[in-house]
């Protein structure tokens, strides 16, 4: 369907666009017209949430984090929970309130209290505080499903019901760090009230669920923390008790001092032993000068006693001067066994000189020299043996600490890296600790939300809705019309116009006839005489530029009965008389009553026709009433055949057609069984094929004539 069609059938349709849209404004207004006026508050909330400032410093410009942030603000302001929050604190105080001041009930605003809550339940519900009664609300709301307060929740009031606050909006505002509360009711100090709830839900849940996001992060640091503190106090302890047990001072310092203390005793020992020997061997070779006399005076028991004592002496003299103390105390006590160890020396000595009236030895050697020299002899040997005596039990002492301390290493190794990992567990659950006070002490200077502006008292009412419906409905309908009509138009699939069937049969159209009315008015049947004529001009043409012998025979048939053929032959024949040309008409025998007296009308055996092929003269001599003898034939001769999926045609008479008609009903669809007829036709007669369309109504008509 093109525009200019479309158009002409929205202008067909006139009356019915505008009678529905009428209708629905009407009907609108009838059934809206005392719905309540609408009062809208809004109020403004700062988050800082795109450029505010932390304890990091100014907020990242994060834009998915930021949108994300925007999006669960509002998202909590419209949620579930904050709306029955929201209900519940406006209930109890619509209960505080008519507690206070009885007179309030019966006003308009506490309708919906009076209807959904029985005064028991109000006076049940209504506590000594406004906060007690806010509590004992929000327990009945929470408790099941089937009381009061549910039940008031979850009606369609205006007031108190979740469905009242659907007009519950929040925006964000740009690209700003604000966000737009509005809330719509129907009356100005509830619009206020309400929103005024909403705002301090809506921060304190915020603030709420911002901080409770760390909450539970720093208190499992807390414990994961007392865990590592218990462990590194636990490997300290074990260390200190084992250092304790173990006389461990520094471990690696004194395994070195007795690796260094061991190789210089070591040293020491070789030295001593070496003047040990040499001393020793001396001393032989002295005793093997002295004679026997001097060698029993050396063993006397005076010589031996301070040779003992000597020895004592020496022992304690090396012992000190070998592991003592080096300060001045062990420097005053080793010159003290200093002293002593020369004093027995020169006892020793004066000892051995109360015999020097022996002057020579046997072999020539004064005896006084041999002494003396023995003396120095003995002296140094006792003093390297007892040297080498507590060097011996020294050096045995090492060993023992040696055997004590190299397993030491490996159990002190195992405990510093158990205190080792113990520490940086420590340290990294405290880090982790402050990095979680630290984010919850931004999250509590950054979740607190700051409202720019209150919500207003609404003076006058948003708009009438009532002019708003009548607007949409009215032009709701006028649009669901034209859509409805348009699209029956598309959908519409009869031949309606000469041009829709010319496009969809394929055959020109030759004229038209007007539906069939009762009382047909006068540009009816103004428009069919011109259609008729059109069509008559036609056939004078044709019948005289034919250069066939005999009359000019047209045919006139259709598809399927009851297309008007019929019609259009007596009309066709009627309107060419009319003109002044010579006309007859042949109908099948069966259709009486068409004779007008006018038009020579005359009736044939159909069936036999079709059977014997008769051409033109044999019809007219059995058709009935019988043409006078001699009488000429007419110019135009008009013969309706049966239909084409209904009957047999005269196959000779087809032969001598100049011109057929079709009759094709305007108000139905064109068929493939109609196109297979057609060329079942065109293929039986040479003559030209053309359609008349019938039933075509008086819009069309005039379309197509003027």
């Amino acid at each position: 369907m093109s525009v200019p069609e479309l158009f002409r059938l929205l202008a067909r349709k006139w009356a019915l666009l505008l009678l529905v849209p009428l209708v629905l404004g009407a009907s609108t207004w009838f059934f809206a017209r005392e719905l309540p006026t609408a009062y809208s508050s809004d109020t403004t909330i700062y988050t800082g949430i795109a450029s505010g400032y932390s304890l990091a410093g100014n907020a990242s410009a994060d834009y998915n984090a930021t949108n994300n942030a925007f999006d669960n603000l509002t998202n909590l302001i419209t949620a579930r929970s904050t709306k029955q929050e929201v209900l519940c604190r406006l209930l109890a105080q619509d209960l505080w309130d008519t507690r206070q001041h009885p007179e309030y009930l019966p006003l308009s605003r506490y309708e919906d209290l009076r209807e959904g809550l029985p005064a028991t339940q109000r006076q049940q519900l209504t506590a000594s505080t406004l906060e007690a009664t806010q509590e004992a609300v929000r327990t009945m709301a929470e408790a099941d499903n089937s009381n009061a307060v549910r039940k008031l929740l979850d009606a369609k009031n205006a007031t108190y019901s979740l469905n009242a606050l659907k007009k519950l909006t929040a925006t964000h505002l740009g690209f700003s760090d604000l966000i737009k509360v509005e809330f719509e009711s129907h009356d100005p100090e509830l619009c206020q009230n309400t929103l005024s709830l909403v705002t301090q839900v809506f921060l304190s849940q915020s603030k709420n669920l911002r901080e409770s996001q760390t909450t539970s992060v720093i208190a499992y640091y807390e414990t994961e923390l007392k865990r590592a503190k218990e462990r590194l106090d636990k490997a300290e302890s074990e260390n200190l008790a084992f250092n304790r047990a173990n006389n461990i001072i520094n471990y690696d310092a004194q395994s070195q001092n007795v690796a260094t203390e061991k190789e210089a005793l070591a040293t020491q020992l070789t030295e001593t032993n070496q003047q040990y020997a040499g001393a020793m061997a001396a001393l032989r070779a002295v005793n093997g000068k002295l004679g026997s006399q001097q060698s029993a005076i050396l063993s006397s028991r005076e010589v031996v006693e301070q040779r003992r004592k000597l020895s004592q002496v020496n022992a304690s003299l090396a012992d000190q001067q070998l592991f003592g103390q080096q300060n001045a105390e062990g420097t005053a006590k080793a010159r003290q066994l200093q002293a002593e160890a020369d004093a027995a020396a020169q006892a020793i000595q004066n000892n051995v000189n109360t015999y020097y009236a022996q002057s020579n030895t046997p072999g020539g050697i004064p005896n006084k020299d041999l002494l003396g020299e023995w003396v120095q002899n003995m002296v140094l040997v006792e003093s390297n043996k007892a040297k080498l005596a507590v060097m011996d039990r020294r050096r045995d002492e090492f060993e023992r600490e040696y055997q004590r301390m190299a397993p030491l290493g490996a159990s002190l190794k195992r405990i510093a890296r158990e205190i080792d990992l113990a520490e940086k567990n420590y340290l990294a659950v405290l880090a982790n600790l402050n990095a979680s006070k630290a984010t919850q002490q931004n999250t509590q200077l950054t979740a607190n939300l700051k409202i720019v502006d209150q919500p207003n008292l609404p003076a006058q009412p948003k708009s009438n809705p009532l002019l708003l419906l009548l607007l949409l409905s009215t032009i709701g309908g006028l649009v669901l019309t034209a859509g409805t009509v348009a699209g029956l138009g598309l959908l519409d699939r009869t031949l309606q116009t000469p041009e829709k069937a010319s496009r969809q049969t394929g055959l020109p159209v030759a004229g038209l006839l007007l539906a069939n009315h009762a009382a047909p008015t006068a540009r009816q049947q103004e428009l069919q005489q011109r259609s008729l004529e059109q069509l008559a001009r036609y056939l004078l043409l044709k019948s005289n530029t034919t250069t066939a012998p005999g009359p000019f025979l047209v045919g006139i048939g259709s598809v399927q009965g009851q297309e008007g053929k019929t019609t259009l032959c007596q009309a066709l024949a009627t309107c060419c008389h009319t003109m002044g040309m010579s006309v007859m008409a042949l109908y099948p025998a069966g259709t009486d009553g068409l004779a007008t007296g006018e038009v020579p009308t005359l009736y044939y055996p159909a069936e036999t026709a079709a059977v014997q092929a008769w051409p033109l003269e044999q019809l007219l001599v059995h058709a009935t009433p019988r043409q006078p003898a001699g009488q000429p034939l007419p110019k135009v001769v008009l013969v309706e055949f049966p239909a084409l999926r209904e009957g047999a045609l005269p196959v000779g008479l087809l032969r001598q057609l100049g011109q057929v008609f079709l009759t094709v009903s305007a108000t139905r669809a064109w068929r493939p069984a109609d196109r297979q007829a057609v060329d079942q036709l065109r293929a039986a007669t040479p003559a030209p094929i053309e359609m008349v369309l019938t039933g075509v109504t008086e819009a069309h008509a005039q379309e197509a004539i003027s």
